[in-house]
């Protein structure tokens, strides 16, 4: 028989809760049941009498095992007759003329199983058993119904409880999912409209050059779109998408432009946010870089070091002038108001909704000039 791989859904974990709990409330009497037993057969009753472990069991267990029948109907009652404040009288009504059926109940039934099983003191008919058990049994009884309501009512408020906690749970976590895409969604047109206007420009100096970066335009998007709807993809397709950026970067920036991307081969499989390095790169040629300028450098690298994968993004320009950033927990202080821009804006939003504090972004200039993007992410 194949076994189902969906997952529970609240619903379902509800009727689970609830067959469980009335199993356990038809089958918990066997332990006062059986130790009745036990006493009557070791010890004796009022009047010193012994009794056979088979008599006693099926005395003592006719007795309690009522009990067992009782708590579906409360059970029952407690799903159809929800507690509410504003309607407290008719509850304690229902639930007062109940315990006065199920305790009256029980009360004959106790006295006629006294009657047929066995002697209690004087005992010679049933009017005399019935009249033992309603001074000995009957505060019992109703103390036992109200019990077990209450142990009802406590199960019930837990499943509640944890149904509304799940549906929270799953309410954020879609939430979290819509802003992420919207969040990857806004990169699209953001490094699509600086694209085309590299186009725009190139079309008055070099048409065939011109449509040749329309179709890396068209490989790129196409590549995006693969990874449509994947808040996290391989480290090797995020560096196709990366290598075809910078291929129409160097139509703009020139033979000058020099790109070295190093992945650790432990690397190439791990899975990061799609779109986390592009913006990073593209922010190192617009703010950094000049078009036109020789000896221009980018230097990528991902490497994993233990549990983490490390990244780093390392341009030789002219610096953030002053803008410093750190977010995260490893590399990080207090993140700072910095006016990045919408790329690494939006980054730090993702890795801050993907990682929680468990990633680490920090920017900064180099001594010898340039600037320096670490990021650090968990491996999971």
């Amino acid at each position: 028989m194949a076994i189902s791989s969906q997952p529970l859904t609240i619903a379902d974990e509800g009727v689970r809760l609830r067959q469980l709990t009335r199993f356990l409330f038809a089958v918990v009497w066997v332990i006062p049941s059986s130790l009745a037993a036990l006493q009557l057969t070791v010890v004796g009753d009022a009047s010193g009498t012994h009794y056979g472990l088979g008599t006693s069991l099926l005395w003592q267990g006719s007795a309690w095992m009522l009990w067992g029948l009782w708590s579906q109907l409360i059970l029952t009652l407690v799903d159809q007759v929800k507690l509410d404040t504003a309607r407290a009288l008719p509850w304690l009504s229902l639930h007062a003329g109940m315990t006065v059926v199920v305790s009256a109940a029980n009360v004959l039934t106790i006295a006629w199983l006294d009657h047929v099983f066995g002697a209690v003191g004087q005992v010679t008919s049933y009017a005399f058993a019935l009249r033992v058990v309603l001074v000995n049994h009957l505060d019992i009884q109703v103390v036992l119904y109200w019990a077990v309501l209450g142990a009802a009512y406590m199960v019930e408020f837990v499943r509640r409880y944890r149904e509304r906690d799940r549906a929270a749970a799953e309410l954020e976590q879609k939430l979290a999912r819509t802003q992420l895409e919207a969040l990857r969604m806004q990169l699209n047109p953001h490094y699509l409209f600086n694209a085309l206007n590299s186009v725009a420009e190139l079309m008055e100096m070099d048409v065939k050059e011109a449509q040749r970066m329309l179709i890396r335009v068209s490989d790129l998007l196409r590549l995006s779109l693969k990874s449509a709807g994947k808040p996290l993809i391989p480290v090797w397709q995020e560096i196709e998408l990366v290598e075809l950026y910078l291929q129409i970067a160097r139509v703009r920036y020139g033979s000058g432009l020099d790109v070295d991307i190093d992945v650790d081969p432990n690397a190439v499989d791990l899975m990061v946010p799609s779109f986390l390095l592009q913006p990073i790169v593209e922010n190192a040629l617009k703010h950094g870089l000049a078009p036109g300028h020789p000896d221009q450098s980018i230097a990528v690298k991902l490497e994993r070091v233990g549990n983490s994968l490390e990244i780093l993004v390392e341009d030789n320009g002219k610096g953030l002038d002053g803008l410093l950033t750190t977010s995260g927990r490893f590399l990080a202080a207090v993140p700072s108001v910095d006016g990045l821009g919408i790329g690494l804006t939006n980054t730090r939003s993702r890795l801050a909704m993907l990682y929680g504090d468990r990633y680490a972004f920090r920017m900064s200039n180099q001594q010898s000039g340039g600037c320096r993007v670490a990021i650090r992410l968990p491996i999971e």
